[in-house]
């Protein structure tokens, strides 16, 4: 049966008989959300209800939060203990208690406006700097109220976080704390909150004798407004349930359809943290939600990793775990997952060699040529990722096999077009059978082939890429970029910008080929094939790049020659550096077509290097 309360009869409850199951996301609420949820309240709109979960204490073994109250949304916080990203865990439960499956969010709103803080740091500041943040409380403007008034974000009531309160300069709003409906230095419990006439009158006492008349009867109003609609509106209309653990956890992921959807990956943190028993050494259990989410601030902060463009996030971390784990490497919004292989991935969480081999797969992935451009995912890794967890793999020698893997799922677009759970689950079961002195590329590929994608890097295979890879083929693009220039130069680094030789925009103007010679006949071929990898080179950010901008190639070789492009000395370093067909008369437009692909075109000079630098099958 659904009953009603006040905001004034519920909060006292959170963090004494009313908690946060592990089932529940981590609060994530902007200062938006919260302001308009005040501005209902006080207005009399619905707010929606709220599901609460009742279990006898000798019934549960699962892990419980208590709810945030001094809030900041950045990760990896440190400067104040009581400021926090996440809920902490609590080591017990109490004899009497009640956990909430849907309405945290609206809960801790409550919970923060009244009696807490939000705390966010100061655009582009250094996250490491103190002084980067600004903790702020929730205030309301006691002159706004009026239907008909035309506030900021529609807000009728109109709430902020701010520093301080007050008459602001221009005299048109006075800011109440709402935390001014609690007597001072009490805690958040049911007498101390102020009865009204003690409220009025204390916010009559407060307000600024520069006010007229008018201006003090509205203040007034609007105070009375904010205390009926915290203690006297019943607005938290909630419902209970006494099911068991299956039936709890379907309602939570229903009920939880309805606001921002919660995610596969918010389920098994979730089931994590239940699964994850471990003790630490001061009696504390562990958290996973903030013990994920400190590794991948961990692997995120690697200065090599970085260097490269690695970031690393939840996501990749738990499916990595999923599959290191024999489970199946996919997020289930259904939460109906092996509870013995969860557990089975704290283990290997907490072994060391995890980490170790995560860090050494990127690391040769970057040695190889696959920085984080070059790479369609980060999946991509994950792989090598077991292989090397699980063998005694040394990565000091040529590692061919691991580059044809890395080379032939990338170019072939083998995880997008095959699948990611199908790809590696069959890479898994090669790696469980291998003895360990190779990876298993070969075998995984050949098991996949057939399923929707080329699973072969052969010399045919690259003579097919290199018409079927452009300007916007991504990934693909830059691992054919970065391979031509035997990987001193990589591209969609930020050191580096993928130009066009002959410029995109006038290989498309009909008027301006014609004007320069091209057939007519011949205009649609050149604008079909600006994008031809043979016509994209790699040029420094800072001064060749900018230098080129949309110059004819011509005209731009001149300046090459003349030494007017920063860090080239002449033409002859040019063409060598980025394997340029040197006839000249290759450089205008009417023979465009045999600079990308005639006898002596750069297609078929990309296709002599490309043939050393990456590992075809002959080699793999």
């Amino acid at each position: 049966m659904a009953e009603t309360t006040p905001v004034a009869e519920e909060l006292p409850r959170l963090n004494d008989s009313l908690f946060i199951p592990c089932l529940q996301r981590d609060y994530c609420w902007s200062q938006q959300q919260v302001e308009m949820l005040w501005d209902s309240l006080l207005r009399g709109l619905p707010l929606g209800s709220i599901l609460v979960w009742d279990r006898a204490v000798n019934e549960r073994e699962d892990p419980a939060y208590k709810f945030i109250r001094h809030y900041v949304d950045e990760r990896g916080y440190s400067h104040e203990e009581e400021v926090r990203r996440y809920s902490k865990r609590l080591p017990g439960f109490p004899d009497s208690y009640t956990l909430i499956l849907d309405g945290q969010q609206r809960l801790t709103s409550f919970y923060i406006g009244l009696y807490g803080s939000y705390t966010t740091r100061i655009h582009g500041a250094w996250k490491k700097n103190a002084s980067s943040y600004n903790r702020r409380h929730l205030y309301l403007d006691l002159l706004s109220g009026e239907e008909g008034d035309n506030h900021d974000r529609e807000l009728v009531y109109e709430f902020d976080f701010r520093k301080s309160g007050g008459l602001n300069s221009a005299g048109d709003r006075y800011w109440l704390r709402v935390g001014s409906l609690l007597e001072a230095g009490s805690g958040l419990t049911e007498d101390a909150f102020l009865d009204e006439s003690q409220f009025v009158e204390q916010v009559e006492g407060e307000l600024p004798s520069s006010l007229s008349d008018t201006e003090r009867s509205d203040a007034i109003d609007t105070a009375e407004q904010l205390w009926w609609g915290v203690n006297q509106r019943n607005a938290i209309l909630y419902e209970r349930t006494l099911a068991n653990e299956k039936t709890a956890r379907e309602l939570f992921i229903r009920r939880n359809k309805g606001g921002i959807e919660l995610s596969g990956v918010d389920i098994l943190l979730a089931l994590l943290t239940g699964y994850w028993e471990t003790v630490e050494e001061e009696g504390t259990p562990t958290d996973a939600k903030n013990e994920i989410e400190r590794f991948t601030e961990r692997l995120s902060g690697n200065e090599r990793l970085s260097e490269e463009g690695f970031t690393f996030g939840k996501r990749f971390t738990l499916r990595t775990l999923l599959l290191l784990s024999g489970e199946t490497p996919s997020f289930r919004r259904d939460g109906r997952y092996d509870g013995e292989l969860l557990t089975e991935a704290e283990d290997i969480f907490r072994d060391e060699e995890f980490e170790e081999a995560v860090v050494n797969a990127f690391e040769l992935a970057a040695d190889l040529g696959f920085h984080d451009a070059a790479l369609s995912s980060k999946t991509v890794v994950t792989p090598v990722i077991q292989f090397l967890y699980e063998s005694d793999y040394d990565t000091s020698g040529e590692n061919e096999k691991i580059h044809y893997w890395l080379a032939t799922t990338v170019l072939n677009s083998i995880f997008g077009d095959i699948g990611s759970q199908q790809v590696l689950e069959t890479a898994r079961q090669h790696i469980w059978e291998s003895d360990g002195d190779e990876f298993p590329a070969v075998d995984i590929l050949e098991e996949l082939s057939g399923r929707g994608a080329p699973t072969q890097l052969d010399e045919g295979r690259l003579d097919q890429l290199l018409d079927e890879i452009g300007y916007q083929s991504g990934s693909r693009r830059n691992v054919l970029l970065t391979h031509l220039y035997r990987g001193e130069r990589r591209a969609g680094h930020a050191e580096y910008e993928v130009d066009h030789i002959f410029p995109r925009k006038k290989l498309g103007d009909r008027d301006y080929l014609e004007n320069h010679g091209v057939e007519p006949e011949q205009v649609e071929w050149h604008k079909d094939h600006r994008d031809h990898i043979a016509n994209l080179q790699l040029l420094s950010s800072e001064g060749e790049n900018q230098s080129k901008s949309d110059r004819d190639f011509s005209d731009w070789l001149e300046r090459v020659e003349e030494g007017e492009v920063k860090s080239l000395s002449g033409t002859n370093e040019y063409f060598e550096t980025h394997l340029i067909p040197q006839d000249e008369a290759k450089h205008e437009y009417p023979q465009f077509e045999s600079f990308l692909t005639g006898e002596s075109g750069r297609k078929r000079f990309m296709k002599h290097v490309l043939k050393e630098t990456l590992p075809l099958s002959s080699s793999a």
